[in-house]
């Protein structure tokens, strides 16, 4: 039995939609900068929708740009820009994962296509189904964003990340 028929027997009996909405709420994506293994910078954005497909199963998240909170003041003005910019200057990061592998006990492996301004990068996550139930499923994963090429000091740094999403029905 291949991985990705393990997600529907997890879900209990009469579950008839297969595609579930996330939780803008609900949803908590971290990044982080990190020295000798301790965070020296972290970050979290906000989602601005996205949904799961437990049929594929595939998974696609929105994030704005613009939401980016850092814990240095003045800090995500520089990297994201002043606020009050249009949609077309602060442009959406689209994360999709086209296949998600699950495993046994609801372990989540998947390959994320993250579409940057400029850009498309490939992020690892590695993680699991926290809770299942026929309205809905909490993911949680972390993985590392790799380092770039261009010439910015933080650009060239690896970016870890850590994502807990609620997706409903």
């Amino acid at each position: 039995m291949p991985d990705t028929e393990v997600l529907p027997a997890l879900l209990p009996d009469g579950v008839r939609r297969e595609v579930y909405t996330l939780r803008r709420d609900r949803c908590v994506i971290e990044t982080s900068l990190r020295l000798l293994g301790y965070p020296v910078l972290r970050g979290r954005l906000t989602a601005s929708g996205g949904h799961f497909d437990v049929a594929g199963p595939a998974l696609t998240v929105v994030l704005d740009a613009a939401s980016l909170r850092v814990g240095v003041p003045f800090l995500a003005k520089i990297l994201t820009g002043p606020r009050g910019l249009s949609a077309a200057e602060h442009p959406d990061v689209v994360v999709e994962a086209p296949v998600v592998r699950l495993g046994a006990n609801r372990v989540v492996d998947f390959v994320c296509r993250v579409a940057l301004p400029g850009t498309t990068r490939e992020l690892r996550l590695h993680g699991d189904l926290r809770y299942v139930d026929d309205e809905r499923i909490i993911l949680w994963a972390k993985g590392i964003l790799p380092k770039t090429r261009r010439k910015a000091r933080l650009a060239r740094r690896r970016v870890h990340v850590e994502i807990a999403m609620e997706f409903v029905r």
